[in-house]
């Protein structure tokens, strides 16, 4: 799936050797998945550390996946006593995977990443000592699960530095710790998504017996979606078909049923690598995001993705990162400018218009993100070495 974790690990994968720690299972979700394959591929690792280190599929031979072993079920307690000590256990797990790779790799110096799940090792000075650490920020965390905001501002207190996918979150966290938190936004895998224009790609499976026009929207349909506006959608353009690729988690937030929609059609979830052949045969892409404090701290990694296969975007205009895109996209402040859009946006795409909507995502390309965050991590590398520079000058004074 489409993931900024993943794609930060791609990135640095390529010049550096990096560990992605896969899911944390409990012995809970061990029991309930057992019979799964991904559960099962992982048996040798998740019961006896066996194999616990696996190539990512595709990747470089630098990005290696690694599987913990399982840790207690504790996210149904309630804050306390019996939590911490289920919560100290568990990170006593992870930091004991990092310690091994450490050790059997014979790593001397590291950058720990905790790619927004704070509640794994939020304290993590008193489990691990990196040479720098980095807490990531993609989304506000008091909309999704409360009980881990404080866990949230510990790691902005106890990591070496924070960063943040949009300004919103930037501010509302700075302003809770008291401490800067570095704006770094989502960027795209262009090279991967300029397929899209460059090549004829096969047509995906689910979109062969479709004849009509394409509306289309890659990611979860979860509570990000505003769902009276994409009944509308369909309602109004009744001639076209809107194909909806990613997870379903709509009937957790809408008691409305897409199912009896006869114009949408779910595929389900796909690979990153599989995104730009279903861009290829979509006339437009939305973006049909409700707006309130959720999604104003949202900069939406698939942007860059739609942009990069030169795709024409109609999106709601639902934060102020999204709204940096106005010159690019199809920009709506109300559900009847975004339906007035559509049929515009599924007549703008001249090959001129797919080449000016590849150039400005390629500035956003996940390598010049990198860029960015190198320069972050060395300034607080700097100021993380700097005290202990000043004393050893008193000493030699």
């Amino acid at each position: 799936m489409s993931s900024a974790s993943l794609a930060l690990a791609k990135v640095l994968s390529r010049t550096n050797p990096v560990f992605y720690i896969d899911y944390p299972y409990s012995w809970a979700d061990v029991w309930r998945q057992r019979k799964t394959p991904n559960l099962k591929r992982r048996m040798p690792a998740l019961f006896y550390g066996k194999d616990y280190l696996v190539p990512v599929t595709g990747q470089s031979g630098h990005l290696l996946g690694a599987t913990p072993k399982p840790g207690l079920p504790i996210f149904s307690l309630s804050p306390g006593a019996l939590y911490n000590l289920g919560s100290h256990y568990n990170n006593h797990r992870i930091a004991g995977l990092v310690k091994r790779i450490i050790k059997e790799k014979n790593i001397k110096e590291y950058l720990f990443i905790n790619s927004f799940n704070p509640s794994y090792l939020s304290k993590l000075d008193n489990y691990l000592l990196p040479t720098l650490s980095v807490y990531h920020s993609r989304d506000a965390i008091e909309e999704i699960k409360s009980s881990w905001l404080p866990m949230e501002n510990d790691c902005v207190q106890h990591y070496d530095m924070a960063m943040a996918t949009s300004k919103q979150l930037c501010r509302n966290i700075s302003a809770r710790n008291n401490r800067p938190v570095n704006y770094f936004p989502n960027g795209g895998d262009i090279q991967l998504f300029k397929t899209a224009i460059e090549k004829v790609l096969p047509k995906p499976l689910e979109l062969q017996g479709i004849n009509t026009p394409i509306i289309g929207y890659t990611g979860a349909v979860c509570q990000r979606v505003d769902y009276e506006l994409l009944v509308k959608i369909a309602a109004q353009n009744s001639d076209k078909t809107i194909v909806l690729v990613g997870p379903r988690l709509d009937k957790q937030f809408t008691s409305i049923n897409l199912d009896a929609i006869p114009n949408i059609v779910f595929t389900g979830t796909k690979k990153i690598d599989q995104l730009p052949a279903y861009l290829q045969y979509f006339d437009c892409a939305i973006i049909p995001f409700v707006k309130n404090n959720f999604t104003g701290g949202i900069y939406p990694l698939k942007i860059n993705e739609y942009l990069g296969a030169g795709t024409a975007v109609v999106t709601t205009n639902f934060s102020e990162d999204i709204a940096s895109f106005k010159d690019h996209v199809y920009l709506a402040d109300s559900h009847e400018e975004f339906l007035q859009s559509i049929n515009k946006a599924i007549h703008d795409n001249s090959p001129e218009k797919k080449q000016q909507r590849l150039q400005a995502a390629a500035g956003n390309a996940w390598e010049e993100r990198m860029k960015l965050f190198w320069q972050m991590a060395w300034t607080a590398y700097q100021q993380k070495a700097r005290p202990h520079q000043l004393k050893v000058a008193a000493r030699n004074a």
